[in-house]
């Protein structure tokens, strides 16, 4: 599914109208109204002779004639046919002007809607049913009516996921569960008419969708029933999502859901979950650990309520006998973590890996998508990230300058091969010397090409933006080098190690306001689950969620959706794919390919009260006023130079 800027603005538009229309007078249909047809307008097979059969019609009847408002309608609709846009237009007023409640009918607007999209085209067709739709001062037959035709619209062309989006939209401003219900019908309906392929697509591409609630919800229903049907052995994959549908849906029809399930339930069996988490609960990582841990506390809370949730066991790793513990719960489908590399070793060395399917809290682990799998961001995703985000502000062209260290000189690497991979261009790539500062200012100097002559700018450099894998606190010393050569054009790019110092770094923010870096949480999301999340960490103990706290959360919450009962090793890494593809975040979203993660990191920028999510549309504009500047400054030295 490909949704194009303007449909996606026009969506967002009809969201808008219909939350500001909420405090004029709903009018709700009477019972046994006559539903309007869904349907395009009237077409003739002689659009001439009905334009001429209706006008004498109109002619000679008077008003109140029960018949007069077919004869306008039909008018406007040949009209439109013949392409004589402006005779419908002068028929739709008079039709306007004889009944004062003709704009309140779907025939008047639907003959409206057809001429705007006959005159004006597509974007103002949508647009124009969607403020239809969310108009709460019409009656329901009118907005509904409205929006089937959208969906209609939208599933021919085909755009099933606009089409669904359509059908949620209707469904937040459906005035009464009958209502709501025949909604779910008619979503799953349409969701049943797709092929199992299809309905995957429309799920992968319905960004910030919410799996476990309508409409998607009917898409997940859907295409778990297909599941079924190719293979019953995919029960264990499904049954997560059917169950948190039925717990959680809000359903109108959550009773025939229910007894769906049970009726499957009976059939195949109840799927028992547990978990263990391997955490550090003790020792210089217990913080994390216990972060990790109050998240997985919420998340079962979460589900406590609602159903049977899965029993989590922690074990402390930090313990002399964690190794004795995890052979004591040998044959627990899935196991969380451990958060360290030296643990994992352990485990490994126990030969304990095979026991169960281990999803690690690390950046990287031996054997990946076979014997062992990461719930966690490598330092690929972050340099992805910030390519990207670079991309978006038309940067293509990169230097590197990094600490002669382990770290500086890894993550040089994996930038410069994720730089190939998506075609990005490195001009320049240097490394400085930790333990020697005062030589840092050398290195800034190389880079740009700069003499540090007075008076003389440095010629531009052949990148436009620098890579700066080191602690903040170093590069809170390398920035203001940048600035001191008179090079303040520059995008600051750096690892998501930024994030963990931001608070006590008494950041010069002059020096920072070109800058982007990669992070898997974000204080700033609204999304359901995050809110979900820090709503049960206040109600809990007070704290404040973070990206441990989301990352126990969202690992309680994806495992319940992945079941943990395949057979293979391809059974687990494609339910993992799966569960990815119907797991509502709160961290940034993970996927699978193959059994290994990847995670589309968010992007901030540092602020002296620490990091937001970067606005690169001011980013952008910062950049141009530093052009702006910086060729003033060329002239001014041309000038200086011509007058001395």
């Amino acid at each position: 599914m490909k949704i194009g800027p303007l449909y996606s603005c026009i969506l967002a538009l009809a969201l808008i109208l219909g939350a500001s229309s909420c405090a004029k007078k709903i009018v709700y249909s009477t019972p046994g109204a006559k539903p309007a047809s869904a349907l395009p307008g009237h077409k003739a097979a002689n659009p001439q002779k009905a334009l001429q059969r209706y006008t004498k019609y109109l002619e000679t009847t008077g008003v109140g004639d029960p018949g007069r408002s077919d004869a306008w309608r039909n008018t406007v609709d040949s009209a439109v046919q013949l392409g004589e846009f402006e005779l419908a237009e002068k028929n739709l007023q008079a039709w306007q002007a004889e009944n004062k409640t003709a704009t309140s009918s779907w025939d008047w607007n639907q003959a409206n809607a057809q001429l705007l999209l006959a005159r004006k085209g597509k974007d103002a067709y949508v647009s124009f049913l969607l403020d239809l739709a969310g108009r709460a001062d019409l009656d329901w037959t009118t907005r509904d009516a409205a929006g089937m035709e959208l969906v209609d619209h939208f599933w021919a062309i085909p755009e099933y996921g606009l089409a669904f989006d359509t059908m949620g939209f209707l469904y937040k401003a459906a005035p009464d569960d009958a209502i709501r219900g025949t909604l779910e019908a008619e979503a799953l309906r349409r969701a049943e008419s797709l092929p199992a392929d299809e309905l995957r697509t429309v799920l992968d591409s319905a960004l910030g969708a919410d799996p476990g609630a309508y409409p998607w919800s009917m898409v997940v229903w859907a295409r778990s029933m297909k599941l079924l049907t190719q293979d019953k052995d995919n029960w264990t994959s499904v049954w997560p999502s059917l169950s948190t549908i039925v717990r959680s849906g809000g359903l109108a029809n959550k009773d025939f859901f229910a007894g769906h399930l049970r009726a499957l339930e009976q059939q195949m069996g109840v799927v028992k979950q547990n978990l263990v988490l391997l955490l550090p609960l003790s020792g210089p990582y217990a913080q994390v650990g216990w972060k990790i841990a109050k998240g997985a506390d919420t998340a079962w809370r979460e589900s406590r309520a609602q159903t049977e949730a899965p029993a989590i066991k922690l074990i402390n790793t930090e313990s002399p006998t964690f190794l004795e513990e995890l052979r004591a719960v040998s044959g627990v489908p899935i196991i969380g973590g451990p958060l360290r590399k030296e643990i994992w070793g352990q485990i490994r060395l126990a030969g304990l890996h095979r026991t169960s399917r281990f999803l690690t809290f690390m950046p990287s682990v031996e054997d990946e998508g076979v014997e062992a799998w990461r719930f966690f961001s490598t330092p690929a995703d972050q340099v992805r990230a910030v390519i990207r985000g670079c991309e978006r502000l038309g940067v293509t062209s990169y230097a590197i300058l990094h600490p002669q260290d382990r770290f500086g000189t890894a993550m040089a690497d994996i930038f410069q091969e994720q730089a190939k991979i998506l075609g990005a261009r490195i001009s320049t790539v240097r490394g400085y010397d930790i333990q020697n500062p005062p030589t840092w200012g050398k290195a800034v100097a190389a880079l740009l090409g700069a003499s540090g002559a007075k008076d003389t700018l440095n010629p531009d450099p052949p990148f436009q933006a620098v890579f700066l894998p080191d602690s903040l606190f170093r590069v809170q010393q390398l920035a203001p080098l940048f600035h001191y050569y008179e090079e303040t054009r520059l995008l600051f790019l750096g690892p998501q190690l930024w994030g963990q110092s931001l608070s006590d770094a008494n950041l010069e923010t002059q020096y920072f306001d070109l800058t982007l870096f990669p992070g898997a949480w974000s204080a700033e999301i609204s999304t359901q689950s995050a809110q979900s999340l820090k709503r049960g960490m206040q109600e809990g103990d007070g704290n404040e969620a973070d990206m441990w706290a989301a990352l126990g959360y969202d690992f309680v919450r994806f495992t319940a959706l992945l079941g943990g009962g395949q057979s293979s090793v391809e059974a687990f890494n494609q339910a993992l794919a799966e569960a990815a593809s119907r797991m509502p975040w709160s961290l940034a979203p993970m996927h699978w390919d193959g059994g290994q993660a990847s995670q589309d990191l968010f992007l901030f920028q540092p602020e002296r009260s620490g990091m937001i999510q970067a606005d690169l549309e001011k980013i952008r504009k910062a950049r141009e006023q530093r052009q702006i500047r910086r060729d003033e400054r060329r002239i001014q030295l041309q000038n200086k130079k011509k007058q001395g």
